[in-house]
């Protein structure tokens, strides 16, 4: 699958939007990716929360980039977003719904996770020194029959 087909592209991330706030999003991805198990506008859906989330953290600060980077094995593909934000001051809250910290409504990480885990994926939360980095965790199509039988 190439990178059109799976859904990993300029509008994943609304890419217009970061180059009108001044920021960059910088492609770490493969040119040829296995099929994962997920519905596409699910994933379209989750992709576009953490992107918005992420030009958010970065509107006060100078570096402004954010690198989409895609790594896959035989059982996962795993969507990275790692943002030059803030960073996140308390992780222990991030999947809970209504955060009273947030920008906005505060469900968008709660309702991305609800969405990946629908199809047996996961969103994580991958600290790093500087800025954020959400990890998308998606079953490799091949891997599906392993994926049911772990129940």
């Amino acid at each position: 699958m190439n990178r059109s087909e799976s859904g990993i592209d300029r509008a994943t991330t609304n890419e217009s939007s970061f180059r009108e706030s001044g920021a960059t999003v910088r492609w770490d991805v493969p040119d040829s990716l296995p099929l994962v198990w997920a519905d596409r506008y699910g994933l379209l859906q989750v992709f576009l929360n953490i992107s918005k989330n992420s030009r958010r953290a970065m509107e006060s600060t100078m570096q402004k980039e954010m690198t989409v980077k895609v790594e896959s094995n035989s059982k996962t593909v795993v969507v990275c977003f790692e943002d030059s934000g803030a960073g996140i001051a308390d992780p222990d809250g991030l999947f809970r719904p209504f955060q009273t910290n947030a920008d906005v409504n505060g469900i968008g990480l709660y309702v991305s996770r609800a969405i990946l885990r629908t199809f047996r994926g996961e969103l994580r939360y991958e600290p790093r020194r500087a800025g954020s980095c959400f990890a998308a965790v998606l079953s490799a199509a091949g891997n599906v029959e392993q994926v049911f039988d772990n129940d």
